[in-house]
């Protein structure tokens, strides 16, 4: 299923006045005798700790990723955090070149490695689950990328 969500980046749920961070995503293909479906749920992180699973249904984009760190410190959603949503997040793909693979994921560690000294620094949870998520993702896509 297409959607354009990335980790890291800060979402609204449905019924629920928080912004949350995603921290994972899940994404399966269900197949039965007579339907083929598609399902993707997210492990989200708000500012005070607290976890929260969400379906794709539930979900609306508030910001990417690069800017949830600024809206993590200062707790204020400006203009273009707002526009920069309409960016894509990027995706490890075949079609992408050594180079272009190694520059994500040297990006991904550059985010993690990012998210470990903030925890330390404050101890905010949301920094461990962005140092966690990014880790995974990591390992997902070289995973991937053997196969």
């Amino acid at each position: 299923m297409k959607h354009n969500i990335g980790i890291g980046d800060l979402v609204r749920v449905k019924g629920y006045a928080d912004y949350y961070f995603v921290d994972t995503i899940n994404e399966r293909r269900i197949i039965s005798e007579s339907v083929e479906e598609f399902d993707v749920e997210f492990d989200l992180s708000d500012t005070n700790g607290r976890y929260l699973f969400a379906y794709i249904e539930d979900i609306s984009l508030v910001c990417r990723a690069k800017y949830a760190d600024e809206y993590l410190r200062t707790g204020i959603l400006t203009e273009r955090m707002k526009i920069a949503k309409e960016d894509a997040p990027p995706r490890l793909t075949r079609a992408m070149s050594t180079d272009e693979q190694a520059r994500y994921i040297d990006e991904l560690l550059d985010d993690a490695l990012f998210a470990q000294g903030a925890f330390q620094a404050t101890g905010l949870s949301d920094f461990e689950a962005k140092e966690r998520a990014a880790y995974e993702l990591i390992a997902k896509l070289q995973n991937e990328m053997e196969a």
